[in-house]
């Protein structure tokens, strides 16, 4: 081999070992919005980090005020949203659906009357009603009533046990929380049935991650057939 070959071999073996090459799914850290202001997501974002350790992917999460999260998801300022109902996809068009459910969102109607028994649309303009401000399906059911609105649910809880008001309206895993570290005070309250409100909860990335959605679902259901978040 001639000189000036060997030397063309070893300036372009060079730039092959300098030249950086494209990142892979694997490579990447994909950024994540979830709302802080809410226990109930907050759940969601810690099975969400289960579920990209499980399928291989790296991952952070970004606080963000509750609507903010969907907006910066939809547009690309940041890779998705930990979860939310199917139908944010009506009003995102840039997000894609990891289609395999997440955990399920129960809205439960709390009381403290005996004489209320169960729940049903009328007690909504009956009774003295609260819920948390920003909690999307409350806000929905409440639509054209009056309602009080409070920052979080330890309020929300201590209103109800004051009597300030007579029903509260509480997503489920959050409203268990606050129960929980109420103690022997919450035994004066009592979960209506049915539900409010009951929607499945999906991961939602923007469409310029679609080719990970694949890698996701199978991690989830393989999570979910081990029953991990059952342990």
């Amino acid at each position: 081999m001639k000189t000036t070959q060997i030397c063309t071999f070893l300036l372009l073996l060079f730039f092959l070992c300098i030249v950086p090459k494209p990142a892979t799914a694997e490579d990447r850290i994909y950024l994540i919005s979830y709302s802080s202001g809410t226990l109930f997501h907050e759940l969601v974002r810690d099975r969400t980090k289960a579920v990209y350790k499980k399928a291989g992917l790296k991952v952070e999460f970004v606080a963000m005020p509750h609507k903010r999260s969907l907006i910066s998801a939809n547009d690309g300022s940041v890779d998705g949203d930990v979860g939310r109902v199917p139908s944010v996809l009506e009003r995102y068009p840039n997000l894609r659906q990891v289609n395999v459910i997440l955990m399920d969102l129960k809205g439960i109607v709390f009381t403290a009357h005996d004489e209320i028994k169960s729940y049903d649309e009328s007690i909504l303009q009956t009774y003295t009603v609260g819920h948390v401000r920003g909690v999307q399906w409350a806000e929905k059911k409440m639509t054209g009533l009056e309602a009080t609105k409070v920052d979080n649910y330890t309020i929300l809880f201590e209103m109800l046990l004051q009597g300030r008001i007579d029903i509260a309206l509480a997503t489920e895993v959050s409203a268990n929380k606050v129960l929980l570290d109420l103690g022997e005070r919450a035994s004066t309250l009592r979960k209506l049935e049915p539900f409010i409100f009951a929607k499945p909860i999906y991961h939602y990335v923007n469409k310029k991650n679609e080719e990970i959605i694949p890698l996701l679902e199978k991690a989830l259901i393989s999570l979910h057939e081990e029953g991990f978040w059952r342990k």
